[in-house]
């Protein structure tokens, strides 16, 4: 199958991993991700889930993340244990 833009041949491997896709790497307007690791519930009931984020948010994120660990000192050293584990 070839791109819709610039008429180049797509990579197998893409159209496997996205059968639906009808461009190439290059003309894709898709940008890349970030991921980040959320634990949901409480005590017995956890979970964890990894949420997809666009730099813009992701941006945001860290940022709030900082600013919060200046308001509760014990924020920081829970993040850096969770670290750890991983």
């Amino acid at each position: 199958m070839k791109c819709i833009h610039c008429s180049i041949e797509i990579n197998p491997l893409r159209l496997k991993a996205l059968p639906g896709t009808k461009t190439c790497v290059n003309c894709s307007t898709t940008g890349q991700k970030k991921g980040i690791i959320v634990t949901l519930g409480e005590k017995d009931h956890t979970c964890n889930e990894v949420m997809f984020l666009e730099d813009d948010q992701y941006e945001k994120y860290v940022k709030s993340k900082t600013l919060a660990s200046f308001d509760d000192p014990n924020l920081e050293e829970k993040s850096t244990n969770q670290d750890e584990e991983e």
